[in-house]
């Protein structure tokens, strides 16, 4: 046997026992939920699962689920994650809430605080979808009404500068969004603002400056509520999608309109977005 051919053999191993590992975690994943769960395992490299776990019920039941989980959590590898998804109907436009897990990122500490931010989203936030990322800090609110939009900006934007106060330094990419219309998964409008995610290999940015970045964030979001309001006010045409964020470190608001069927940006639709949501609020500075 040659050498080429036993690297391909090591490699048929490698990928045979972390398909045996995958199959075996879904396995125990399985039998910590209640019936009528639906689980999946995705591996898309080797080392590199992403297991979902859904099931149907009561959303203020995820702190007992993620108990429940707690063996399979600490089965995670370090590059693995898991989605934990209740929805409380079968209905196709019924609200969920989605947390997820990452294994290099799983301590008791961490699950406490993914659980306690879902709850309080959830509760400040009644009616909506709620989404809490581990991975990164993400934090989403979906489907809030069009006319409570603003005030529920106002609201989703103090408990995220609350919660950096305490846990910015756990959190320096962290992201915070709301979206109306649509669905959770392809939103209608989607209006969100998130912390400078550093180079690869750069040094770690100070404390004190992820303080101010963060500041500027929560400033750049409430100063660009009037767009929000105008933004509610438009109908986006089928098939696409706005998308108002904020540039990297400076904040400036911008809005992307997307074609939902290929993910690409439509610069004709973004154009008559700009130009509306200026119509509505004149003293807007949005750029597409």
């Amino acid at each position: 046997m040659g050498f080429l051919d036993f690297l391909d053999g090591t490699k048929r191993a490698a990928k045979a026992s972390a398909a045996a590992a995958a199959e075996a975690l879904a396995a125990e994943i399985t039998a910590a939920l209640p019936g009528g769960a639906t689980v999946s395992a995705d591996s898309w490299s080797v080392g590199f699962t992403t297991y979902t776990a859904a099931i149907t019920g009561t959303r203020r039941e995820l702190p007992l689920l993620v108990s429940r989980l707690n063996g399979a959590v600490n089965g995670l590898g370090r590059t693995d994650d898991l989605e934990v998804r209740i929805v409380e109907s079968a209905a196709p436009d019924a609200l969920f809430s989605s947390l997820r897990i990452i294994g290099q990122n799983r301590d008791a500490d961490m699950l406490d605080f993914l659980v306690r931010t879902h709850g309080e989203l959830l509760a400040g936030f009644p009616g909506t979808s709620v989404l809490v990322d581990g991975s990164y800090g993400g934090f989403t609110v979906s489907g809030v009404a069009r006319d409570d939009a603003v005030p529920a900006a106002r609201r989703l934007i103090k408990w995220w500068e609350h919660m950096l106060a305490a846990e910015l330094e756990h959190w320096p990419m962290s992201e915070v969004e709301m979206t109306i219309g649509g669905t959770a998964e392809e939103p209608e409008i989607s209006y969100s603002v998130a912390l400078d995610e550093p180079e690869d290999d750069a040094a770690p940015v100070p404390l004190e400056e992820k303080r101010q970045e963060a500041r500027r964030a929560v400033d750049a979001w409430t100063r660009s509520l009037p767009d929000l309001e105008a933004l509610a006010k438009i109908r986006v045409r089928p098939g696409y999608a706005a998308r108002f964020s904020f540039t990297p470190t400076k904040f400036k608001p911008r809005v992307v309109v997307e074609d939902l069927e290929t993910g690409d940006e439509d610069e004709d639709e973004t154009a008559e977005m700009v130009a509306a949501i200026r119509f509505h609020h004149p003293a807007s500075t949005v750029k597409g």
